[in-house]
């Protein structure tokens, strides 16, 4: 007799902590991105900068370590077996 096969879990299912960080950090992203009263301002100024130039500049390189940080914890969440690019797609096909 043969055992039934157990249906893997789906990612998200399995690591729900994780999911909850990624979507709670690109959610930030965003809002700090479309949150317009936060940076439309011109005062205070840092040095000979308005704060949305200071803003920005601050904002592009956290948005690049955060987005750096979904990706890592994205990595968790796929199969073990999950083998993704052009050797993977090339093996399938022949």
């Amino acid at each position: 007799m043969t055992q039934p096969a157990i249906k893997p879990k789906h990612p998200i299912a399995a690591h729900p902590w994780t999911s909850a960080v990624i979507t709670i950090l690109v959610v930030a992203d965003i809002w700090f991105a479309l949150y317009v009263p936060l940076y439309a301002r011109a005062t205070p100024k840092v040095g000979d900068f308005p704060f949305f130039y200071f803003y920005l500049m601050i904002y592009m390189p956290v948005t690049g370590i955060v987005m750096w940080i979904v990706y890592l914890l994205q990595k968790r969440l796929r199969p073990t077996g999950d083998h993704q690019g052009p050797a993977a797609v090339s093996e399938v096909t022949s």
